[in-house]
């Protein structure tokens, strides 16, 4: 009996186009000037009588206003710029390092694979939460500002899963034919890792970025309920939901439209990374 013909893996599905339109939009409303947005106030202007959540959601107010009369909407535009901003970069150090050192483990081999794993090792074996304290309490005696010290911390931890999958796929790919002729044709490691595994490599690089953001989201949000995000007035999304939770009974606008702004986006950065990894048939790269 005849088998059914496999149906093809699209990329674009529904969700994946909502998660797309999701994300530039944010992107577009998160990076661009205030000044070019006239609908949108700026974060830190205040309503003299709209203190103490005087304003729920309404015309005036999308998403109300906070404690400081200030509009929930802006704020949340503001701190989604600062959420992306950091999980983003943290995501792109922790490719460059971690993709290096996965890529030296994964083809090298020998005492290069196992000093370098020795030093993932050592680097997970430190629970992320602790770790991220003790560097960012660390970082405060230096005065460094709280934006830079949560992304260095973040990089950080970043670094050592994400050379885990390079390693993973680069020793998959070092057996494959194409590679094993190119060195039966006598083309050096570094020709080989730049020429023949490394574009192999960036559909799974793709998939970690936009799964690896999602984490980094989530990670910031955690430090910022412990006290150890950005610092006021500069808000993330995290900031935002720490700083209004007390409140959430009687003005549950400054804490719910947050909350749903950062569940919405990170849902939107898993769904488009989890059609990659289901494009291109990537079963080790995730975090």
């Amino acid at each position: 009996m005849a088998r059914a013909p496999k149906r093809p893996n699209r990329f674009l599905t529904v969700g994946s186009i909502l998660s797309l339109v999701w994300l530039g939009g944010i992107a577009l409303l998160a990076f661009i000037p205030n000044d070019w947005l006239p609908f949108m106030r700026e974060a830190d202007q205040r309503v003299r009588i709209g203190r103490n959540y005087a304003y729920g959601p309404g015309v005036d107010f999308w998403m109300g206003s906070d404690r400081l009369g200030r509009d929930v909407f802006a704020r949340n535009i503001y701190g989604g710029r600062i959420s992306l901003s950091v999980a983003m970069f943290s995501i792109a150090v922790g490719l460059t390092l971690g993709g290096i050192l996965g890529l030296m483990a994964g083809y090298i081999k020998g005492k290069v694979d196992t000093v370098i794993n020795v030093l993932l090792d050592v680097l997970l074996s430190f629970p992320a939460l602790i770790l991220a304290i003790l560097v960012v309490g660390r970082l405060d005696v230096l005065e460094i500002n709280r934006f830079w010290s949560v992304m260095m911390v973040l990089s950080l931890l970043s670094i050592a899963p994400i050379a885990r999958i390079v390693r993973a796929q680069t020793l998959s790919l070092s057996e494959r034919d194409f590679v094993l002729a190119a060195r039966s044709l006598g083309a050096s490691k570094w020709r080989i890792l730049a020429k023949e595994i490394l574009p192999n490599l960036v559909p799974a690089m793709t998939t970690v970025a936009f799964t690896g953001v999602a984490v980094l989201m989530v990670a910031e949000g955690g430090l910022a309920f412990l006290g150890y995000s950005v610092e006021s007035p500069t808000s993330s999304w995290g900031k935002l939901i720490s700083e209004n939770r007390e409140r959430i009974d009687t003005a549950w606008w400054a804490t719910i439209f947050p909350s749903l702004m950062l569940f919405a986006t990170v849902l939107a950065f898993n769904i488009i990374g989890d059609r990659f990894a289901r494009r291109f048939d990537i079963r080790e790269a995730a975090l």
